[in-house]
């Protein structure tokens, strides 16, 4: 279980990514099972947002400002999803070691037949974390965490240098 966000944001399928990730510190999906996502979506949208400084060398993207917006086709977003399901929610043990925080953060969201879209939230820097608002995953002592689902974001949205 992970502590519900104070400010969850919502992102639709249909519609364009937020343009800036504001307040936001996690999602909410109500009636979220025990599992990370529902299998089989229709499509997926990733929604990739801005550290601040010192970690954003970009003068071009302000901090928590939209930098990658990527629609996934029906193939594409089961592929994530089944990355996603093959990422254990158990909680990790023992001594670990995580790479620089950037404090950034992005959402990715899956649409399914006559369910409302369904949100994860990726913090994406550090100690990674992948959550429904419900249950959560980590990076750390996961290795389908960076064997398959960090592959898939870094393919087809990129994370700024």
């Amino acid at each position: 279980m992970v502590s519900p966000a104070t400010a969850p944001m919502q992102v639709r399928v249909s519609e364009p990514c937020p343009q800036e990730i504001g307040s936001a510190d996690g999602v909410s999906n109500p009636g979220a099972g025990d599992q990370l996502v529902p299998p089989q979506p229709l499509a997926g949208l990733i929604c990739r947002y801005a550290p601040p400084a010192p970690y954003n060398q970009s003068s071009e993207v302000p901090a928590g400002s939209l930098y990658a917006q990527v629609k996934l086709s029906r193939q594409e977003a089961v592929r994530l999803a089944g990355a996603v399901d093959a990422i254990s929610t158990a909680a990790p043990t023992g001594t670990s070691s995580c790479p620089s925080d950037r404090l950034s953060a992005s959402i990715i969201a899956f649409s399914y037949p006559r369910t409302p879209d369904f949100d994860l939230w990726f913090k994406d820097s550090g100690c990674e974390t992948l959550d429904n608002g419900r249950v959560g995953a980590s990076e750390t002592g996961n290795p389908m965490f960076s064997d398959a689902f960090d592959p898939l974001i870094e393919a087809w949205a990129p994370a700024l240098p």
